[in-house]
């Protein structure tokens, strides 16, 4: 069963400082969508979460 995380724990984990960083990252596409749950919830799969931080491109520096 998967492990549903909130809103709060998925800018812990990324490391976003604002919810509408995060909506705008949906919206857009380049960030896992929420599931909805009854009433007003929705809550994102850890899962889904942590293979995009793993996907993430790596910065690399070079030596100029």
């Amino acid at each position: 069963m998967a492990k549903l995380i909130t809103a709060q724990q998925v800018l812990e984990l990324t490391g976003y400082r604002s919810r509408t960083t995060l909506w705008r990252k949906v919206r857009a596409k380049v960030f896992p969508a929420p599931v909805k749950l009854p009433g007003d919830a929705v809550r994102w799969r850890e899962q889904e979460v942590q293979d995009w931080i793993e996907e993430a491109p790596r910065q690399t520096y070079t030596r100029s």
